[in-house]
This record gives structure tokens, C-alpha cells and sequence, in this order.
């Protein structure tokens, strides 16, 4: 018996378990005043757990920010350092923070943050991807799961022979787990280390969904039938319709009753608070039904967010509002508690050395049940390695796996902290090495950069389209039409529709076929913005032609998808959005931040020149092009330079356009000399200007001496009414007098100096900054 001041414990062992009996007043607190101990009361302890944990995950952090590991390692790092492995080893620091009666509010709280947390990750997952699983994915999946089975059945019976070790059930749990890759742990580690929606990474999901399906598939043969069989003959067959009868349940009825909840909302509009609160309701009823069939309520939790619908009216708002609290606090709490059951002076003999060998032969198992199915389909070596490493990482779905089995004592504490131990040295070391092996980019930065002045003028024109939102469609098919599509040449778009991926779901780059409208839907086909641009395609009477994509990717690493697209289709320029727009009275309407990551990634590595679109209302408005009724007025600002020449290149482009007229102001910097190479290219570029100005009235050269950025401006000022479109090009050298003292007030350089200073909101015309992306 413990007795402290308003505090009583009894304290034994039973099943080898510390347990405890404690008054109920536990979990109240008289406070200072009367005297209570900060920590004699269970709100206390979990409190100061989670911040002890918080600030030992920094520290982690720091330690291992040198080696870029994941989250996840280093939130387990942090979990060792603060259970018995170090610091609970002193008696007071383990007495005070972890007391045997708080241990398990802690693990409670451990295990809703969790529950939560895989029911986001369902909801996240389309299954409509089981379509696009290929032939070599399902090879190399299932050669990923025989392969380490045979290495470690053999090994363990090697090591059984010198000394048995464990329950037979050891067998099963050591060898099949290490078989076995989730596919929310490897969603989980692509998206951390940003190639989520590269090849590979697409290739690895669909690997690991085809190995997910195995393992589903293999647990309910064994949790089911397996315990059934205990009982009765017929035991099994009432079990097996339990367990269906839930998944029916949670399929036929508790979906549409989610779907008829949402119904409710309006269009475009987000979901209340009663709405949203009665959902996670139905997530608090889902999971007690499973734990009442004998399934986890945390696995059931995610059945039941795989079985949503996961459009942007429900998956993305519903994560939106959960993934901050469970994925920033509660997740890393459950991570907590791995560290907490973990013995690490356990693992130093050597009945742990023989359990090793058998960890060991798993791991070597996938590693060559994945990398030869892969030389063998000549994926390059490299990739190939990068792929096996991949597969070889862990994640949550092994630690909840690893606990449970510890929990029920099927495994000892020595092989838990082997297993965590193993996946730590595995998936961190593995990240180091794909890290350093594949970088997404040097597919397309190694190919011939493509740009609109090594096209021929009178030759067809290819461009991609990269669309956010159906703001945007007005604009572009304008800006489309004015860059001069003919019968003779017509252009090629590819209208690529941007979708931020909200969480660690399979990223997707998909051609929306006109035909396949069930595949739309699924993928939550925006069909205003492709029926717009299909519309404008008919339009033009085969002048244009439209091609539709979708990318849902992470902001981190949608860039790749731009650029690999772009590569594909061999476009000349990419037209990107700039990341502000403006409302009627010229003041900021919104403000897209993941928009301006992705610019500024694409004007890093395009494979061709890049145009971002400045749409202040003008280009979107004006429909004069299209109608034909009134002239379209364009200046192109010209100082010298690749990006100069490149933005020229394409206004004469667009200056055959018959309703276009072009004024091309040259800004000369008075006793400034550029290179005598620049000189001799830019030279070109203008004589390539007087050539198209014979016979076409239409195009205007006007020249404009400055000695400084005062004088740049005034001329600027003078263009805010007359136009309806500026182009410039992005990059203009930083001690030219016509740029001198401008740069000082730059909000966006991602636009460069003059682009930035034409988007401001004070001047009403649109604005193309032009970047030539070819090198010289």
C-alpha cells in the first residue's frame, strides 16, 4: 500500500503485469494551495508526459537532422530515450511520469489518436487505383511476400534444431510480418521523402497495395478460421458471417448514411460542425462494433475510411480538420508508447541473437524477392535497388501489429525490442540510401530542353496548361487563342488540373478520357473545367487540340508531375498560374501558398521555357478575342537577355493572330553594354522583329531611353491603360541601369524585377512572365 497526501494506491503484480487499485479522487487535484504533488493525478502525469515526449523528439530531431530521417523514426528515437530503455531506468523519474495507474490513461489516449489517424489514411485512399495495378506490380509483389517466407521458414528451422525458441505462432508472426509491405507505411515514407508521384513512388503503391491485399486476406484466414477451429467444427462459418456481416454493414449502411449527412452541404461548400461532429460519431460506433467482433476498432476504423467517398467535399475537409491534432499530437503519442514497451538491455545475449537471424532472413528475403522480379522486367539498376529499398522499409502498421502481439503475449518483450529495433536500423538506413540513389528530376532535366524561339514560327505549337481552379479557365483558352492556332498549324494542349493531395494517399497523374466518364468520377473529375476547355476545342474547329490530365500529388513534389508531363508530351512552354488573383476593384482576392511552391519548382527544372500567368482580369475578361469583334492589344517589354528573346520569340507568335496587335518596347540602357555575345543574340531577336513587321501594320516597335529604375517605371505607368496584355521575360541582369533600385521593393522574385512590379495590383492589364529554360 502507497499512501501520499489525498492519494492512495495498491499496487501488486498479476500476469506479469503491474497493476494497480487507486481511489477514484486520482483524477482531481486540490492544487498548490492545499498541498497535492503536481503529479498525483492522472490529468498531471499525461500532461507532463506529452510535453517530456515533445521536447525528447526535438532533441531527437537535432541529433538526427544531419541523416534526414523520417517522422516516424524520430519520434520512436524519442520514445526509447524516454522509456525504460534510458531514462526510466531512474527509479524517480519512472515513480513520478509513469506511475503503473497513469500508464494506461496514456496508452488509451495513445490508441484514439491512432484509430483516428488510420481512419484519415483510409479516407485518403482511392480504390478505384486497383485498375491501373499492372501485371509486373502483382509479380513483383507476390515474389516480395514467397521470397522472404522460404528464407525465413528455412532459417528458423535451422535455429529450432540448435535451440527451440519460442511458441510455433513466433514462426508465423516473425517471418509473415517481415513478409509483408502495407501500403499506408509506404504511402507514409513516399511522401515524407517527396517522390510520393514519381514512377517510382507510383510503382512502389501499387506494389504494396497488391502485398496489403495478401496480408488482409491472410489475417482473416488466420484470426478467423483459425480461432474458430478451437471451438468447433462449426464455429468458423458463424464467425466468418459476423465478420461479413460488419464489413456489409459498413459498406451498405453507414456509408450512405455518411453520404446522406454531407448531402446537406451546398455546393462548394465546406461541411458544418454538426455535420462533421456526427460523422466522427459514426467513427466512434464503427469502432466499437469491431472490437465487438473481436477486430480492432483501429482497423475498422480504416475499412471504414476506405469505404467513403474521398472527393473534396468530404476527404479533404474531413482531413483538413482531423489531420493537425491526430497526425501532429496524437500519433506521436502512440509512437510514444512503442518506446515505453521496449527493453533494450533485453536484446544483449544470445537467445536474442538466434531470434535476430530469423528478423534478419526476412529482410534478406524481400530484399531479393524484389530486386531480381525487377532486373528481370529491365527496370535499371538503380532503380531497381531504389524500388527494394522501398520495400524494405516498416512503419505504423508494423508497430501497431508489434504491440498488439506483445499486449496479448505471443511475443516476449526481447522480441518486440528486436523487431522495433530492426525496423529503426532498416527504414533508416534505407532512407539514406533512396535519398542519395533517385532524384525524380533528372529524368527530365537530362533531356533537350525545349523552347518556343528554337521552334519554327509557321510550325504547330505544343503547350501544357496547368489549371487550379475553374477561375482559371477563361483566362487560358484566351491566352490559347492568342498565341495564333491555325488549320494549318494548330497548337497541342495539354491541360493539366492541379489538386493538392490533402495527407499521404496515393498521388495520381491521369489522361481524363472523354469516354471514360466512370474513371472521372471516381478520380472527383472536375467536369466544368475539361467541358470548358472540350467546348473551346469544338470551337476552334481543329485549330486546337485539347488533351486532359489530372495530377493529385503533394505541393512538395507536384512540380514532377508538371515536368514529366511536359517531357512526355514535348511542350515548347509551360503556363502556370500566378499564385495571387484579383477581384473587380484591383484588390488581392486570394492568396494559394502551395501554388507558389510549385512555380517556383517548375521555373527550376522545366524541361522547357515556362510562362506564368499574371490574370488581373483582363485576358479572362475580354472575350474580343474570341468573338473577333475588336482588336487584342499586347506590349512586350524588351530589355536583352534569354528570357527577353524567348517572351519575343512568342509575342510575334502571338502578333499573326488577326485581332492582335503587338507594340514592342525596347528599353535601352543609356551607357550600359551588355556582352558582345548577348548583344549579337539579341540583335537577332530584333532583326527577326523587323522581318515580321514588313507588310503588318499591326506591329509597332517603340524605344525608350532609361538611366534608371525611376525612368522604367514612368514608362511602365505610361502603358497601365492601353493594353490588355504585357509580356516580359522573368531574368534581366541584376546591375543593368533599367532594373537599378527596383529590386528593393520585390514581393514575388520568383517573377524576376519587372514581372514583379507589372503584377501589382495598381496596373489593370494581365501580365505573362516569359523564362527561357534552354541552355545556351
Amino acid at each position: 500500500m502507497n499512501n501520499s497526501v489525498g492519494v492512495t494506491r495498491a499496487i501488486g503484480t498479476t500476469l506479469g503485469e503491474i497493476m494497480v487499485c487507486q481511489y477514484t479522487h486520482i483524477n482531481n487535484s486540490k492544487g498548490f494551495w492545499h498541498r497535492d504533488h503536481p503529479l498525483d493525478n492522472n490529468t498531471s502525469i499525461l500532461l507532463a508526459e506529452i510535453v517530456v515526449f515533445f521536447i525528447l523528439s526535438g532533441f531527437a530531431f537535432i541529433l538526427l537532422r544531419p541523416l534526414r530521417q523520417p517522422k516516424i523514426i524520430i519520434q520512436i528515437v524519442a520514445s526509447i530515450i524516454m522509456g525504460p530503455s534510458l531514462l526510466a531506468q531512474c527509479k524517480v523519474y519512472a515513480a513520478n511520469l509513469f506511475p503503473p495507474g497513469a500508464r494506461y490513461v496514456f496508452l488509451t489516449f495513445a490508441e484514439f489518436g491512432v484509430m483516428l489517424h488510420l481512419f484519415i489514411l483510409g479516407l485518403q485512399i482511392d480504390t478505384s487505383l486497383i485498375k491501373s495495378i499492372g501485371r509486373k506490380a502483382v509479380i513483383i509483389a507476390l515474389t516480395g511476400i514467397i521470397i522472404p517466407l522460404v528464407f525465413g521458414v528455412a532459417t528458423y528451422k535451422i535455429v529450432e534444431r540448435a535451440n527451440p525458441l519460442e511458441h510455433a505462432v513466433v514462426l508465423l508472426v516473425l517471418i509473415t510480418t517481415n513478409a509483408l509491405t502495407p501500403f499506408v507505411d509506404i504511402t507514409n515514407l513516399l511522401y515524407e521523402i517527396n517522390i510520393l508521384n514519381s514512377e517510382i513512388g507510383r510503382f512502389a503503391s501499387s506494389i504494396s497495395f497488391v502485398s496489403d491485399a495478401c496480408a488482409w486476406f491472410l489475417a482473416f484466414i488466420v484470426r478467423n478460421i483459425g480461432t474458430a477451429l478451437k471451438y468447433s467444427p462449426t464455429e468458423p462459418l458463424s464467425l466468418i458471417a459476423i465478420v461479413v456481416g460488419y464489413y456489409c454493414s459498413v459498406l451498405f449502411l453507414m456509408r450512405p448514411l455518411v453520404i446522406w449527412i454531407v448531402s446537406f452541404t451546398p455546393k462548394n461548400r465546406p461541411i458544418e460542425e454538426n455535420q462533421f461532429i456526427a460523422i466522427l460519431c459514426l467513427v466512434m460506433v464503427n469502432g466499437f462494433f469491431a472490437e465487438y467482433i473481436g477486430e480492432h476498432a483501429r482497423f475498422g476504423a480504416f475499412v471504414f475510411g476506405v469505404a467513403l467517398p474521398n472527393g473534396t467535399t468530404l476527404g479533404a475537409i474531413i482531413t483538413q480538420k482531423l489531420e493537425v491534432i491526430c497526425t501532429g499530437l496524437l500519433l506521436p503519442i502512440f509512437y510514444a508508447t512503442s518506446g515505453l514497451k521496449m527493453q533494450i538491455s533485453s536484446i544483449v545475449n544470445m537467445s536474442a541473437a538466434k531470434t535476430e537471424l530469423i528478423i534478419f532472413a526476412g529482410y534478406f528475403g524481400k530484399f531479393i524477392g524484389t530486386i531480381l522480379p525487377s532486373i528481370y522486367f529491365k527496370i535499371p539498376f538503380k532503380e531497381s535497388l531504389t524500388l527494394t529499398l522501398i520495400m524494405c522499409c516498416k512503419g505504423i502498421m508494423e508497430i501497431t501489429t508489434y504491440g498488439v502481439l506483445r499486449d496479448s503475449q505471443i511475443i516476449t518483450t526481447q522480441t518486440y525490442t528486436l523487431l522495433i529495433f530492426n525496423m529503426i536500423m532498416a527504414t533508416g538506413l534505407a532512407t539514406i540510401f533512396i535519398r542519395h540513389l533517385y532524384d525524380p528530376s533528372t529524368r527530365y532535366m537530362a533531356n533537350t530542353r525545349r523552347t518556343i524561339t528554337n521552334s519554327a514560327q509557321n510550325s504547330g505549337l505544343r503547350m501544357l496548361v496547368c489549371i487550379h481552379s475553374e477561375e482559371n479557365v477563361s483566362s487560358f483558352t484566351n491566352l490559347i487563342e492568342v498565341s495564333n492556332p491555325t488549320k494549318e498549324n494548330p497548337i497541342l494542349v495539354c491541360v493539366l488540373q492541379l489538386m493538392e493531395i490533402t495527407g499521404r494517399a496515393t498521388s495520381i497523374l491521369v489522361k481524363l478520357d472523354k469516354q471514360n466518364n466512370l474513371l472521372a468520377s471516381n478520380l472527383d473529375y472536375s467536369g466544368q473545367i475539361s467541358n470548358a476547355f472540350d467546348h473551346y476545342e469544338n470551337y476552334s474547329e481543329g485549330s486546337v487540340k485539347i488533351q486532359n490530365f489530372k495530377a493529385i500529388a503533394p505541393c512538395a513534389s507536384m512540380h514532377d508531375d508538371i515536368c514529366t508531363l511536359a517531357m512526355d508530351q514535348k511542350t515548347s512552354i509551360i503556363i502556370v498560374p500566378f499564385h495571387k488573383t484579383w477581384a473587380i476593384d484591383g484588390t488581392a482576392e486570394a492568396n494559394i501558398p502551395f501554388l507558389r511552391i510549385v512555380n517556383k519548382n517548375v521555373l527550376k527544372k522545366a524541361p522547357c521555357s515556362i510562362g506564368v500567368l499574371v490574370d488581373c482580369g483582363e485576358i479572362g475578361g475580354n472575350l474580343s478575342i474570341l468573338t473577333g469583334n475588336s482588336s487584342y492589344l499586347i506590349a512586350m517589354l524588351f530589355i536583352g537577355g534569354a528570357d527577353d528573346r524567348e517572351a519575343l520569340a512568342y509575342s510575334i507568335r502571338m502578333a499573326g493572330h488577326p485581332n492582335v496587335s503587338l507594340t514592342v518596347v525596347q528599353l535601352i540602357a543609356s551607357g550600359y553594354n551588355t556582352s558582345s555575345y548577348q548583344n549579337n543574340l539579341d540583335k537577332e531577336a530584333m532583326d527577326e522583329l523587323w522581318a515580321s513587321r514588313n507588310g503588318n501594320r499591326k506591329i509597332k516597335h517603340e524605344e525608350e531611353s532609361v538611366r534608371h529604375g525611376a525612368d522604367t517605371t514612368l514608362v511602365i505607368q505610361k502603358m497601365a491603360n492601353n493594353f490588355d496584355l504585357v509580356i516580359v521575360g522573368r531574368y534581366h541582369e541584376p546591375h543593368s541601369p533599367v532594373t537599378l533600385g527596383l529590386m528593393e521593393w520585390s514581393e514575388c522574385p520568383e517573377l524576376g524585377v519587372l514581372g514583379d512590379m507589372l503584377a501589382s495590383s495598381s496596373f489593370r492589364f494581365s501580365v505573362l512572365v516569359v523564362q527561357h529554360n534552354s541552355p545556351e
